[in-house]
Parts: C-alpha cells; sequence; structure tokens
C-alpha cells in the first residue's frame, strides 16, 4: 500500500436478519432490551412502575375498545425495513388468523403504534417517530409521562408526521379499526 493510498473506514450496518441470528445464537442474552434502529442495536432503559403500569392500562382499554377487529401487542417486535425492528410498547394490528406467529408485523399490518415515554421522550419524538413516518406507519400515540400529555401523530411523510394533535377530551379518542364502527377508547384517567 502507498502512502499516498487514502484508508476509508466503512461503516457495517446490522441487518434484521443480523440481528435476529444474534437472538437466537444467545449473543443478545434474553436479558437484554434491545432494539435495531437503522441498522443499530439500541439497548433500552429498565421498565419503571409508572410505564409499565401505563402500558397495561392502555393495553387493556384498547383490547375492550377494539374487541376482535383487532389484535392488541405489547412490546412485540414490528418489522419497518431491512434494517430496523423497534419494540413499541403497544401495537394495533389488522386481524390475521395465524396471530403473527409466522412473522412480525410490517408497516402495512399497523393501524396504530403508541410509545409511552417518561426518559425516553427524546428517543421516542425524535429517533423512532420520524422512522415510524418513513415506515408509513398511519397512526402513533406518544404518551409523555413527565408533561402528562398525549400528542396523536397522523398523515405520515418522509421526514415526519404532517399532523400532531393533543386532545383536550381523553374520553372519547377514536381508534383506527380496519372495518366496521370505528372504536372509541376512553383514558380519562390516563394521567
Amino acid at each position: 500500500m502507498s502512502a499516498t493510498a487514502e484508508i476509508r473506514a466503512r461503516v457495517h450496518r446490522l441487518t434484521v436478519d443480523d440481528y435476529r441470528r444474534m437472538g437466537a445464537l444467545g449473543i443478545l442474552g434474553p436479558e437484554l432490551r434491545t432494539e435495531l434502529i437503522d441498522g443499530e442495536i439500541m439497548e433500552m432503559p429498565p421498565i419503571g412502575h409508572p410505564h409499565a403500569g401505563t402500558v397495561k392500562f392502555i393495553a387493556n382499554r384498547l383490547k375492550e375498545a377494539v374487541g376482535a377487529a383487532a389484535i392488541v401487542a405489547v412490546q412485540d417486535p414490528v418489522w419497518l425495513d431491512d434494517h430496523s425492528e423497534p419494540l413499541p410498547d403497544i401495537a394495533l394490528l389488522r386481524p390475521r388468523d395465524d396471530y403473527y406467529r409466522t412473522g412480525h408485523p410490517g408497516p402495512a399490518d399497523v393501524l396504530l403504534l403508541i410509545e409511552v415515554a417518561d426518559s425516553s421522550l427524546h428517543y421516542d419524538r425524535e429517533v423512532k417517530l420520524p422512522r415510524y413516518a418513513r415506515a408509513g406507519i398511519p397512526e402513533v400515540w406518544l404518551v409523555d409521562l413527565g408533561g402528562r400529555r398525549l400528542t396523536v401523530h397522523r398523515r405520515p411523510a418522509p421526514h415526519g408526521y404532517a399532523d400532531e394533535t393533543s386532545p383536550d377530551n381523553l374520553g372519547l379518542l377514536p381508534v383506527p379499526v380496519p372495518v366496521g364502527v370505528p372504536a372509541m377508547v376512553d383514558l380519562t384517567s390516563l394521567f
């Protein structure tokens, strides 16, 4: 190699297949909470009581509201693309007879994603939401526990969501379902 040759560093981004193999081989132990974002493994902080309780509360209320019209998944992977497979706190999914046993849901399967944020607010808002929008996820709710605020994000665009609202009334929130009468969820005691 000549003295004038340039050495270039190459960044290797993991694929979802790489990431899953690492999990299957035990490289990523079961005690680790991780997700793959843009080819990078992100370690997530432990879940505290307020976060865990809020996820349970919303998931149960959603299931009551949608019944068999959708599947409610809690902290399960959602495949966004070949380099991203996050673990949203709650995913409302199109019904499937196999309950996604044959593969993780992708963007076309997702009706709604919900992120509950305490210490993760910046990460959820600045990292995950833009990726959800880029993947075409139609609706995302961000629950800010510290700020006691729910924001609803709709109309995905390449750089984020074009529509962001913060509902005043948490008693009658419309929930997207694939068919039939629109569902409504009561989250009045959310905060």
